[in-house]
């Protein structure tokens, strides 16, 4: 991994046009300059979401996710490499897609960087009551569905994203009580992690990184750290740097 590492995600850009959505890719842009300006390489690890929706057609690809895709492309030309981490939103990615990106994953990983040891993850199916969510991403990512899937029209599939994207809007808020709680769910899943000293040859995890739950919550926890990153959009963007020494947790 070329330091020094940036860590963010959920920007969520939909597939209908709006001010808010130029605002946003233009956000995206300006955040991407801030990195490459600063440093001569690095490395973009995108932790999920990166799309509200995403599904990729043989023949085309939504216009107006192409200025993303652009942007990522600069990024590369710059002698950065870019990590993808699948998100519940945007898992069914194709050639067009991992050729804008280094590596993608569609589950949890990890990797190791000046002799720290970082675990990625979406986030998402983590906490104990997300039985029913974990059948259904099951059957989303399989490839009969995603066979299935595909024989929709273009247009209808996106009618239906657009739809469902509505209904979602506002839905990551939630009251003090609900937040503490999953807090304390993934703070135990973090746990696990850097405590695991059988995760092939390393002696656990010193970081364990997710989006997912759209607001910022960072504790360390015995020997290692949590970090959940929070949303990314066109008025601010929450992520976090490593430079080799030390993690942190910034805003742009």
């Amino acid at each position: 991994m070329q330091l020094p590492i940036y860590f963010f995600g959920d920007t969520h850009f939909k597939l209908q046009k709006s001010s808010q959505e130029d605002k946003k890719i233009e956000k995206f842009s300006h955040f991407l300059n801030h990195i490459t300006e600063k440093n001569t390489g690095g490395t973009l690890v995108i932790t999920g979401d990166l799309f509200d929706y995403y599904f990729e057609y043989k023949n085309r690809i939504p216009q107006y996710h192409k200025k993303v895709f652009a942007s990522l492309s600069d990024v590369k030309e710059k002698g950065f490499d870019i990590y993808f981490w699948a998100g519940n939103h945007d898992y069914w990615v194709g050639k067009y897609f991992k050729s804008h990106v280094t590596e993608c994953f569609d589950g949890d990983n990890h990797f190791k960087a000046s002799n720290k040891n970082f675990y990625i993850t979406h986030g998402d199916g983590i906490l104990s009551w997300d039985h029913s969510y974990r059948l259904l991403r099951t059957i989303l990512r399989s490839r009969l569905f995603i066979m299935l899937f595909s024989l929709i029209p273009e247009k209808i599939a996106f009618k239906i994203a657009e739809k469902i994207s509505h209904k979602r809007k506002g839905s990551h808020k939630i009251d003090q009580e609900t937040e503490n709680k999953i807090h304390k769910e993934l703070e135990n899943f973090a746990l696990e992690k850097i405590n695991d000293d059988e995760i092939h040859y390393w002696a656990g995890f010193d970081y364990v990184i997710m989006g997912h739950y759209h607001h910022s919550y960072h504790k360390k926890l015995n020997n290692g750290e949590l970090i959940v990153l929070g949303e990314c959009n066109e008025e601010n963007y929450n992520y976090a740097v490593f430079d080799g020494d030390k993690l942190e947790i910034k805003n742009f």
